[in-house]
């Protein structure tokens, strides 16, 4: 290996895998911090909104309309589930009865401190008291991620969130910044002991 690289282009060699290895980091955590979204076509429900990203001890309320061609419906509920960090966990859902002002139906709540996203979903009830979930069951929640999250996956916690840069916690989010200042010094180092 000595014969293909000198010692200065072996230590760029090391940068350069580093580098590589802190992008991989970024596009494994590239799906978390999305919100999730139901698809609203075929439903009774049009015109979707909600607070993202969700803070801290806030309100987070969730506003849809009724289409005016949907038939025998009495009441929207909202189902919600809040994730939290330190410990990472799931609170147990609560379902809330939402209002309903001109055929706009909403419903809030209250986050909760350090949380990651809140789950949530909306039962429509019809007048024969049957109802059906959007987002089915099946289909998991709908999701609204917290402006500073943090989760576990694969055993590593990983953290994100545009609110999170003012944190006097170190997260996850800024390894890649201290990695690259890491092997900035550590090239440093080597490139002055070998010359």
């Amino acid at each position: 290996m000595e014969r293909m690289f000198g010692q200065k282009n072996r230590v760029c060699l090391y940068f350069i895998i580093i580098i590589l290895m802190l992008n991989n980091l970024t596009i494994i955590s590239a799906e978390n911090g999305e919100d999730i979204i139901p698809n609203l076509e075929n439903t009774p429900l049009e015109n979707l909104t909600f607070t993202t990203p969700s803070t801290d001890l806030s309100n987070w309320e969730l506003a849809v309309s009724v289409s005016e061609s949907a038939e025998n419906i009495t009441k929207l509920k909202l189902e919600t589930q809040i994730c939290v960090y330190d410990p990472i966990l799931c609170h147990a859902p609560e379902i809330i009865e939402m209002t309903n002002s001109n055929n706009s139906w909403s419903g809030s709540i209250t986050t909760l401190e350090k949380h990651s996203y809140v789950n949530w979903r909306i039962h429509i009830i019809y007048e024969d008291e049957s109802e059906i979930l959007i987002p089915e069951r099946s289909n998991g929640y709908a999701k609204v991620w917290s402006g500073c999250w943090e989760i576990m996956e694969n055993q590593t916690i990983i953290s994100g969130g545009e609110l999170c840069g003012n944190s006097e916690e170190g997260d996850v989010s800024g390894f890649p910044l201290i990695s690259a200042l890491l092997s900035l010094t550590l090239a440093t180092i080597f490139i002055k002991k070998n010359q």
